[in-house]
């Protein structure tokens, strides 16, 4: 006897695969704007920088690195851990991050706190 997927069970197959791929796409997307960020590409996740860059508003400082500590997705939201670095500074960020489904940001919380000095 060959196994066959009953109705209602291929439907929660496809619910439940689907919400995967959502979540699975939205947290690339926040890493592809960690990486933008890194680029010098403005974005949500360097705002806090991106005044430091001169006259150009948009730009983001020279130096600047973003690594993704964690990422962290349930539903359209990514909640995101980073370390930020330029020269001597570090900051911790922490983003939450809420996509459409075009993969557009549509909601975005940070909270960004300094570290000592690296030596």
């Amino acid at each position: 006897m060959v196994p066959t997927l009953t109705e209602p069970l291929s439907g929660a197959l496809h619910e439940l695969l689907t919400a995967r791929c959502l979540r699975e796409r939205n947290k690339e997307l926040a890493l592809a704007l960690v990486a933008a960020g890194n680029r010098g590409e403005a974005n949500q996740l360097v705002r806090h920088w991106a005044g430091l860059a001169g006259a150009d508003r948009r730009a983001v400082p020279a130096g600047l690195r973003l690594t993704a500590e964690s990422v962290l997705a349930d539903g359209d939201v990514v909640a995101l851990r980073a370390t930020a670095r330029a020269g001597r500074a570090v900051w911790s960020l922490v983003a939450e991050l809420r996509f459409d489904a075009a993969g557009r940001v549509v909601e975005y919380h940070d909270m960004l706190a300094p570290w000592a000095a690296a030596s």
